[in-house]
């Protein structure tokens, strides 16, 4: 609760309603302040005790900091974004450090790669995704450049959340992008910044994994022993990167 910028005295109310008679029964806010230092915990408490209002001021402190891309509340009907229904909540912004990251990133474009992905469940409140744009370094690791919240995630929310990159960092030339099964992410990107550049699109291999052991699951009638057999074979398709080598294990996994 503390991470999650829950203000003080709230927590001392939770904690206090399902304790029981143990010691945390009688925590005051004098050990909330001794667990923050404890574990060196950085905390940012709510702006406002009205979320709504709260997240208004921080989209203000965004907005005046240049890192707001995209901000519209729920209730709220955007007039330049109508496709985008009253009800749904979107927040898309890119910190200072994550442009610079993006802008040298942007300067080799025969080696840019992106990956799009979403993650569920990422605050005390349901019903709320986040989505990350991220690039691959130098250093073959991601690096996250800029940060979608909304409510939904779908086509039209996903092109406003690119378009407004777009016209932060320009046509973004990617030569590989990446993401889940879903055609969505990728359908988006080619719209916003596909047009006539050839892009190679890649499903992420925990989603590939994932669909490989559904559809084991699902669709082979045989023993638990054999559907491993078959989960293997096809992980180590997976992963075999030399060609030759990929066409000959195909041939004995069609055979099998």
């Amino acid at each position: 609760m503390i991470m999650q910028g829950i203000e003080h005295h709230k927590i001392l109310e939770r904690v206090r309603e399902t304790s029981g008679r143990n010691r945390t029964s009688i925590l005051e806010k004098k050990d909330i302040e001794n667990i923050i230092a404890a574990y060196g915990l950085s905390v940012y408490q709510s702006r406002h005790s009205d979320n709504s209002t709260s997240v208004r001021l921080i989209a203000q402190d965004m907005k005046d900091a240049g890192e707001l891309l995209y901000f519209k509340d729920q209730g709220e009907l955007d007039p330049q974004n109508t496709e985008i229904p009253s009800e749904e909540f979107v927040l898309a912004f890119m910190k200072e450090g994550q442009q610079l990251m993006f802008s040298e990133q942007l300067k080799n474009t025969e080696k840019l790669q992106v990956c799009m992905d979403s993650t569920h469940c990422i605050s005390q409140y349901t019903g709320f995704q986040l989505t990350t744009l991220m690039t691959i370094t130098d250093l073959h690791q991601g690096f996250p450049v800029a940060f979608l919240i909304s409510s939904t995630v779908n086509t039209e929310i996903v092109k406003v959340f690119l378009d407004k990159i777009k016209d932060r960092m320009g046509v973004v030339q990617a030569q590989v992008f990446m993401s889940d099964d879903d055609p969505l992410f990728r359908n988006a990107w080619y719209t916003t910044m596909g047009g006539d550049i050839t892009v190679k699109y890649l499903n992420c291999s925990w989603h590939t994994d994932r669909a490989f052991r559904k559809s084991i699951s699902s669709k082979i009638i045989v023993s638990f022993i054999e559907k491993a057999t078959v989960y293997q074979m096809l992980r180590a398709l997976m992963d075999e990167e030399e060609e030759d080598k990929f066409h000959k294990q195909c041939e004995g996994f069609l055979g099998y």
